[in-house]
């Protein structure tokens, strides 16, 4: 038997992982239908007269650019920083938490199948006076990000840089950075919207010293 016959049966199962597995990565934009208008009604503290209003929806796509079936993927929020004039900073408060595949409440998807894609929610934003209603300490002349499916907490205008890790049961994390600048500006008309209310993008790894995009 030749070295390299040897070679294959000692090793085939390790060769083979290695050429055929799932590859995941990441991007957004700010266009549709990454970002996603939609309609919402909100009861707040006047359950006589609830509030009808816009908000945006952030979703990350996830795509499997390998050869084999990505199973149990998950989308990890793992760090946030909020640009200071100067630096980035670590986001105060923050707390590291799985992201929902969009129109599900579930952390894990099944699979993700070769050359297959899923949406995941990244955040929302929502009009000025929505804001209001969730908190009332919040501006009602600026525009608020919730990282959170309830909207329990708002972040103000500024630049944001979110680390997100993607892994499934048969593929290491890949890491992915989200360089988000939130104006602060609403705009009735959709296209405005996404033309001025924000700016997302996705990097790969995450350096907190890198300056804003």
């Amino acid at each position: 038997m030749t070295f390299a016959a040897v070679f294959v049966a000692l090793f085939k199962e390790w060769l083979i992982r290695l050429w055929r597995r799932p590859k995941l990565t990441a991007s957004i934009e700010a266009k549709y239908p990454d970002c996603i208008r939609t309609a919402v009604q909100w009861r707040g503290r006047d359950k006589e007269k609830p509030w009808k209003g816009w908000k945006y929806w952030l979703r990350v796509w996830v795509k499997n650019e390998g050869n084999v079936r990505a199973e149990k993927v998950e989308v990890f929020l793992s760090r946030a920083w909020v640009w200071n004039d100067r630096s980035f900073e670590p986001l105060p408060n923050f707390t590291p938490m799985n992201l929902l595949w969009s129109y599900t409440d579930d952390a894990y998807v099944d699979g993700i199948s070769p050359d297959m894609r899923r949406l995941c929610d990244l955040g929302s934003i929502a009009e000025p006076a929505y804001s209001d209603l969730a908190n009332p300490s919040l501006s009602l002349s600026e525009t608020h990000l919730s990282l959170r499916q309830k909207n329990t907490d708002w972040l103000p205008p500024g630049r944001y840089k979110f680390e997100i890790k993607i892994a499934g049961s048969n593929c290491e994390p890949v890491t992915s950075c989200i360089h988000l600048h939130l104006t602060g500006r609403w705009h009735e008309e959709p296209t405005e919207m996404l033309a001025h209310g924000f700016t997302v993008a996705v990097s790969s790894g995450c350096d907190s010293a890198s300056p804003p995009v």
